[in-house]
């Protein structure tokens, strides 16, 4: 198994990351979230149409008719049809009658596809003070979590990588104007448990080798854990993609805003995970003193951690067995690849020597 020394690039990687965080957070404060409904009280009205007609063209239609700053979506509709979803802060039902008598008149509107929902300012003033209380209890309880079962110099880059991840998937939905809506919020707190959950099996693994790996710097041993757990990551990840692509393509409008933060979830809880959470790790716990002397010790001996490599054993980390993992260091030029740990012979157990051939003739004489 290659181990590739992904931490010797590490400030690149959050420096480079950072900066993604960023445009999507300046992203969402200068364009803004198109709050759905649920979060501002308004009216929802969808309606199929026989004939084309493209997303300009309905909201020019609905503007017409003294409806205020809507936001028209074009969504699937039945065999046949084609699907808009319009979306209003305030539009009255004589409003409402003339729109689809309009679009009748020029598109014809298909039988049975109408459908109109209205949500009250208080009762959409309570969804959104509810979807931020659970998004707050979330965040504490994965950081109290976290901190109880490793320690908080864990917690706090876990946390980090979760707004990264959160704070992309918000900044692509100020991009392309979509609407955030209680789906949304139910898609954001599946991210939260499905990136915090990559990062803990990275996270678990490294405190695993610690007990093994004795000489290596904390960097290495975290980039021989990124090679034990990417591959499960990447499958796993992978597997859960495959059916949301399907929900995300075929799905409904309430489906498909559920989907698509999913799927951007997925792919930066997996990738933060290893190049988010654990760097930042790795930062920290190189100021402490043990770990500071393991770096001193490989700087003096000038090895570096090119061409780490760590040996298909077959084995599991457990307490009983200690895996062949890479150790560094120079011979002609190349890296030499070892047991990073050698282990000790159990006592009160020795090996029975054969005879030897001088003594079994005198035996036998």
């Amino acid at each position: 198994m290659r181990v590739v020394p992904f931490m010797r690039y590490k400030w690149w990687f959050l420096v480079s990351l950072a900066a993604v965080t960023v445009v999507a957070a300046i992203t969402v404060f200068v364009v803004g979230l198109d709050l759905g409904i649920d979060f501002r009280g308004g009216v929802r009205m969808q309606v199929g149409l026989e004939q084309e007609a493209s997303v300009d063209d309905i909201r020019k239609l609905v503007t017409s008719h003294g409806v205020k700053d809507p936001v028209v979506q074009s969504v699937s509709g039945a065999a046949g049809t084609k699907g808009f979803m319009i979306t209003a802060q305030e539009m009255t039902q004589e409003q409402q009658d003339q729109i689809v008598s309009e679009l009748d008149s020029r598109y014809g509107v298909a039988e049975g596809s109408m459908g109109v929902e209205r949500v009250g300012a208080s009762f959409s003033k309570e969804t959104r003070n509810r979807a931020f209380i659970a998004i707050a209890i979330a965040v504490v309880a994965i950081i109290g979590y976290i901190t109880l079962r490793f320690e908080y110099k864990f917690a706090i880059p876990a946390i980090v990588a979760l707004i990264h991840d959160v704070g992309l998937t918000l900044g692509i939905y100020a991009a392309s104007n979509r609407l955030v809506t209680a789906a949304t919020v139910a898609a954001i707190l599946t991210i939260l448990g499905y990136s915090v959950h990559d990062t803990i099996v990275v996270f678990d693994r490294m405190r695993e080798n610690t007990i093994y790996m004795k000489k290596e710097t904390y960097a290495q041993m975290t980039d021989v854990s990124i090679a034990q757990t990417m591959v499960r990551s990447i499958n796993t990840s992978v597997s859960t993609l495959l059916p949301l692509l399907a929900i995300l393509f075929f799905g409904g409008p309430t489906l498909q805003d559920f989907a698509l933060a999913l799927t951007i979830g997925v792919i930066t809880g997996t990738y933060s995970s290893f190049f988010v959470a654990a760097p930042l790790v790795v930062l920290w716990k190189e100021r402490e003193p043990r770990y500071r002397k393991r770096l001193t010790a490989v700087a003096a001996g000038g090895a570096g951690d090119i061409g780490l490599t760590v040996p298909e054993t077959g084995v599991s980390l457990t307490e009983e067995s200690t895996p062949a993992v890479a150790t560094v260091g120079q011979s002609s030029g190349r890296t030499a690849v070892g047991s990073a740990v050698s282990q000790k012979p159990k006592r009160g157990k020795t090996q029975a020597k054969r005879p030897s051939a001088k003594r079994t003739k005198r035996t036998r004489r």
